[in-house]
């Protein structure tokens, strides 16, 4: 069987730039039951960049782990590689009305300004997603609103590596896992693309194991 990774951002790294979100959810109607707040992610990634650095990592994270935007040199690998299951999205940045250029340089490079006028950005759209085996993975859901469906997830061993329920994989480079959230995973061949490239900003954690693949597939 062969290893599957989650993606991340590298800790306590704060040499690159940060981003935040603005704008790229819909907000739709509260659960009538739960009254929990729902909303819809729309295109395009609109992202507005916060103070810290001017310098623009291979991937940087809007949304903790759920959103990754990426620098036209990781696009350009990841299509050469002909990778299954992702996409790429335009990026929208936005910047305060009111912010303007310091006079002093070093205070004028802790952040990204606009317009922006270097490589493409793009949001990395992942078009793939499998389903977890819960009981071999030592987790558990149990349903809090039957009328939004909303679920919470136990776990009951926090040392057990993920199982891929095999018929709900597609054999595919990039996937989420439905009961793992808007996480990224991947499998050894992009892992190994990442590292041979040296991008920046990315970690990868082992998570567990995809079952056998096909003919072509990693």
């Amino acid at each position: 069987m062969t290893a599957f990774y989650h993606l991340a951002a590298q800790d306590f790294d704060t040499t690159f730039a940060q981003a935040m979100m603005a704008g790229t959810y819909v907000q739709l109607p509260r659960c009538p039951m739960c009254k929990t707040a729902i909303r819809e992610r729309v295109a395009p990634l609109v992202i507005e960049w916060d103070l810290g650095s001017d310098q623009i990592a291979d991937f940087t994270w809007p949304e903790v782990l759920n959103e990754l935007v990426v620098t036209e040199r990781v696009r350009s690998a990841f299509l050469a590689e002909r990778f299954k299951g992702v996409g790429f999205e335009p990026v929208e940045m936005i910047e305060k009305a009111d912010l303007r250029r310091p006079r002093n340089r070093a205070i004028a490079h802790n952040r990204v300004r606009l317009p922006y006028d270097g490589p493409p950005l793009w949001s990395l759209a992942v078009r793939s997603s499998c389903r977890l085996d819960l009981e071999k993975s030592g987790r558990s859901l149990v349903r809090e609103c039957e009328a939004c469906k909303r679920t919470r997830m136990i776990v009951h061993d926090s040392k057990a590596t993920l199982v891929i329920r095999p018929e709900s994989w597609e054999g595919t480079d990039f996937f989420r896992i439905q009961e793992m959230g808007g996480g990224v995973f991947v499998g050894e061949n992009v892992r190994n693309a990442i590292f041979e490239h040296g991008f920046t900003n990315v970690d990868m954690k082992q998570r567990g194991y995809l079952p056998i693949a096909s003919k072509g597939t990693f």
